[in-house]
């Protein structure tokens, strides 16, 4: 038989490649984004604040000039102190500027880093700014001494500043608009480089559609098929098991004619209300070949014989209420042998109409369980063996199946559901849309991407949730329920009601996940239902698993006129089938507009 997963095996890792590849590509196309991105706003920012000041220059030089005026015409004192603290303040954030400018300046937020257009235009206006700094700093010095300093001894010095000022605004407008221009450029080839970025990421989705996705979307679609073609043929194989279990039953039942005698009931022991024996027939003593010791307490030697507290407990309630008990036990006697009894408890009264004792009357019905053994061991290994191969074969098919979901889980996760992660990182990245329209169609792109993840994460999630192999039904039923909440109008809820821990086998818990989901999707699609409960209990011998909703119900005895229990195909019948498969009793109870409860019973012996 051929090995697919061998065969397929290079065509996975050549997939993971382009995978890795494309990957890369839409990591470094974001990568190199966010730095010319950065890189430019740290650029604007500079750009901004450098023409700021430039700007900002051209407004100081005039009102050096302006100051130097008005200190040549006042004779006023107070005024030519006015005057005078305004031209030192221009002069001090002139002359700070300018260096800052050509050097940098950190306390004003520019780097100094300047093109050798914009150098060159600052050594033209060099000469204009030092005699028009040396001018104002003589005025200063002339005026700090002795304010009242006559005009003519400093005349020259303001026509100084008037005649170099014409030069050096000219000189300013042009450092502007270089500044302007360079900025430009730099928008233009930031946005070049944005579209080559556009171009080279639309490339990479391109790629990954058609030698990623395409080809991925052909596996999984083989993969689906095969899986289709192992789920038919074990549906085949489980209409034949069923059709052994039927002959098992009617050998049983054939079984259980063997004629042999049984005696009839004695009263085998007497006890008081709470159970503690006075009385002892021989026959029971030497059934149980009681010697030295016999035992106290009928409860009491129950328990000892492996019978469950509880259930002991409601015995005696139902004595106390003066209700006889009846049924079958099997107990061990002194010599370790195997004693079944058909016993009946009944409690007598005394004349106040209170319980006064308790009368043990059984008969030994051990030869006829010992023949009924016997004769079913005559056909027990023939049917047995059928069944087994038969089980065999249908849990080697039900495993196929699960490996296969497996499988898909595992390559929509962390294949196509990480390549969509991916593209939707790169349509995050992409900035350079200008239009409503275009931002309006990536919006909805984007949107349609995220209902596209989460689907493909339901999708994985519902095919095999990764944590049942590692935290056993509890947990992963927890989380479906929370997952389908989520994802549907329906309300489903857990309840763990016994607080049960332990794990079971692989099988029976894959079956019982399958079932639940199988329940769950049955409410969803045809019961109209608002809330499905789940429950889950347990004893000492008994798993039991609960499913029930509030929806329209059905009625059972139409759906097995129509063969919905006996058909596969049909939710109903894979829910029996798999019960069946892993020695669960299934019990499915509904009324037309009563919901639907399907009970699971598992033994965990």
């Amino acid at each position: 038989m051929k090995n697919h997963d061998l065969s397929d095996k290079p065509k996975y890792e050549k997939l993971a490649r382009y995978y890795l590849i494309a990957l890369c590509a839409i990591a470094t196309s974001i990568i190199l984004s966010q730095v010319l991105v950065q890189k430019f706003i740290s650029q604007q920012k500079n750009d901004s604040r450098v023409i700021n000041i430039s700007g900002r220059q051209r407004m100081l030089s005039q009102r050096i000039s302006k100051c130097a005026l008005l200190l040549g015409d006042s004779i006023s004192l107070d005024k030519r102190s006015l005057y005078l603290k305004q031209l030192d303040n221009a002069v001090q954030d002139w002359e700070e500027a300018h260096l800052g400018l050509r050097k940098g300046n950190e306390s004003l937020g520019i780097n100094g880093k300047n093109s050798k257009t914009v150098e060159a235009l600052f050594e033209e206006i060099e000469t204009d700014h030092q005699a028009m700094l040396a001018s104002a700093k003589s005025i200063l010095g002339l005026l700090t001494q002795e304010l009242s300093t006559p005009t003519q001894e400093f005349r020259k010095d303001v026509s100084n500043i008037i005649k170099h000022e014409e030069h050096f605004l000219t000189g300013m407008d042009q450092i502007v608009f270089q500044y302007d221009n360079e900025a430009k450029t730099k928008v233009t080839n930031l946005q070049s480089v944005e579209i080559f970025l556009l171009v080279l990421s639309l490339g990479v989705i391109l790629f990954e559609i058609f030698f990623i996705f395409i080809p991925s979307a052909k596996t999984i679609k083989k993969t689906f098929l095969k899986l289709l073609q192992s789920e038919r043929k074990s549906k085949k194989m489980t209409l034949e098991i069923s059709s052994l279990y039927s002959s098992l039953e009617q050998a049983y039942q054939d079984l259980l004619e063997v004629d042999v005698a049984v005696e009839d009931f004695t009263v085998f022991a007497k006890s008081k209300p709470n159970g503690d024996f006075y009385f002892f027939s021989d026959k029971f003593s030497k059934l149980m070949e009681f010697e030295e010791e016999s035992p106290s307490n009928l409860f009491d030697w129950l328990q000892e014989q492996g019978y469950d507290a509880k259930y002991l407990q409601n015995i005696q309630k139902m004595m106390f209420e003066c209700k006889t008990w009846s049924g079958e036990i099997k107990v061990t006697n002194d010599a370790g042998d195997f004693v079944w009894l058909k016993m009946n408890i009944i409690p007598t009264m005394d004349d106040s109409g209170k319980v006064a004792s308790l009368m043990i009357i059984s008969t030994d019905e051990t030869e006829k369980k010992e023949a009924e053994a016997i004769s079913q061991e005559i056909n027990r290994e023939r049917i047995e063996k059928r069944v087994k191969e038969q089980q065999f074969r249908s849990a080697l098919i039900l495993e196929g199946q699960e490996e296969e979901r497996k499988r898909i889980s595992r390559d929509m996760h962390d294949g196509v559901g990480q390549l969509l992660s991916a593209m939707k990182f790169n349509l995050e990245g992409i900035h350079s849309v200008s239009s409503d329209f275009e931002k309006e169609k990536l919006k909805t792109s984007k949107d349609l991407l995220k209902n596209v993840i989460k689907e493909v994460r339901r999708i994985s999630f519902n095919l095999t949730p990764s944590a049942l192999s590692d935290y056993g039904i509890v947990p992963v039923l927890n989380k479906f329920c929370r997952e389908i909440t989520k994802l549907s109008d329906l309300k489903v809820t857990f309840e763990n009601e016994t607080g049960f821990l332990s794990r079971l086998e692989g099988k029976i818990e894959n079956n019982l996940y399958r079932i639940c989901q199988e329940a769950v999707n049955n409410a969803i699609k045809y019961a109209e239902a608002s809330e499905v409960k789940i429950k889950l209990s347990h004893n000492s011998r008994f798993l039991n698993v609960e499913i029930a909703d509030d929806g329209k119900g059905f009625d059972i005895n139409q759906l097995e006129m129509k063969g919905h229990f006996s058909a596969s195909g049909h939710g109903l019948f894979n829910i029996r089938e798999r019960a069946n498969f892993i020695n669960g009793q299934c019990t499915i109870s509904s009324e037309k507009g009563k919901g639907t409860t399907i009970s699971i019973n598992i033994p965990l012996d």
